[in-house]
């Protein structure tokens, strides 16, 4: 519940702030609430459960009458473009590529002129960062499980990628969205590819807070699965030297009424 309640503050923070009206019309800015939105945000959010908490809260739709919140919830959860969107692979393609398609193509010229290409933009990432984290990290039924191991490795197999992304931008002769950019003329930045530049900066370094939390969760979940699979072993042991126990007890009680006959 902290997660989620922390993850809803920081959705409200970095979309209804002045975070998005300078990201609008800064780059930089834009970067940091893109990484923000696509993967800060998208942990707190995952680790917080959303979906076990709505099936808690929601009735259950008696019989005869139409589906309600709950029963779509379930339909939607099951869904054949939810089980292939939550799939680990698609998470990670998606998760992967996005920022290449959408800054190093015509897209990005395209959205950062619209309001609703800033939404667009806004959503789209935050969706995909909690796609790849259920993947990961998620405690909601849903897609599809790697073990721990396999999670891990999804997770560093990431790095590289964000790393380069944020690099070439940091290290690029031209401007992404340069005409937009120009047009908004702000009287304090001097140089829009400087401003580039430090995106791709922000875009690089920000990439460590939201791995070490991710990393801290899966220890935790894995070492909680150990010991559950170790208590449920000891119990199921103890059951066993139970009856091995009680079998002996009635092996002798047969053998002493044998030999009183």
């Amino acid at each position: 519940m902290i997660a989620w309640l922390t993850g809803c503050a920081a959705l409200v923070f970095t979309s209804g702030s002045g975070v998005r009206a300078y990201g609008s019309a800064m780059f930089s800015v834009h970067m940091a609430e893109h990484m923000t939105l696509n993967m800060f945000i998208p942990v707190l959010l995952v680790l917080g459960g959303p979906v076990t908490l709505a099936l808690r809260v929601l009735p259950v739709t008696g019989d005869g009458r139409p589906p309600g919140a709950r029963e779509w919830l379930t339909w939607l959860l099951h869904s054949r473009v939810t089980t292939f969107l939550s799939h680990p692979i698609t998470a990670f393609v998606l998760f992967v590529a996005s920022p290449y398609i959408v800054y190093f193509t015509p897209l990005f010229d395209t959205f950062v002129r619209y309001h609703w290409g800033h939404e667009f933009m806004a959503i789209h990432f935050l969706v995909v960062g909690y796609l790849f984290y259920w993947a990961i990290i998620g405690i909601d039924p849903g897609p599809r499980r790697l073990p721990y191991p396999g999670r891990i490795g999804l997770l560093f197999a990431v790095m590289p990628f964000h790393a380069f992304f944020g690099i070439a931008l940091m290290t690029m002769s031209s401007t992404v969205g340069a005409t937009f950019y120009r047009s908004v003329n702000l009287p304090w930045l001097s140089s829009i590819i400087a401003d580039q530049h430090l995106g791709g900066g922000i875009a690089w370094s920000l990439t460590e807070l939201p791995v070490i939390m991710v990393i801290v969760a899966l220890v935790t979940q894995w070492a909680r699965q150990d010991r559950r699979v170790a208590s449920r072993e000891d119990r199921h042991a103890d059951s066993d030297y139970a009856d091995d126990e009680l079998e002996a007890y009635n092996a002798m009680l047969r053998e002493l009424s044998r030999m009183r006959r």
